[in-house]
């Protein structure tokens, strides 16, 4: 199980994914996971375990290689 699992439960809601492409909107993205976080219960600590599951291709190996940066 991944830490904080248990205590965050099934989703009410969830985003859809992020790869960077072009016509995908970066704001947009980050917007709707907010919001999506909010309904969820979603501290900010938990928001950073999970986001990587919402992110695909070159934009989830740059947060592989730099999530330890981010802080919160």
């Amino acid at each position: 199980m991944i830490k904080g699992q248990a205590k965050r439960g099934k989703p009410i809601t969830t985003s859809k994914s992020f790869s960077g492409k072009v016509g995908e909107d970066p704001t947009f993205f980050l917007e709707n996971l907010i919001i999506d976080a909010e309904a969820n219960s979603w501290d900010k600590t938990d928001l950073l375990e999970v986001i990587g599951g919402f992110l695909k291709d070159d934009v989830r190996e740059w947060f592989i290689d730099n999530r330890h940066r981010i802080q919160h």
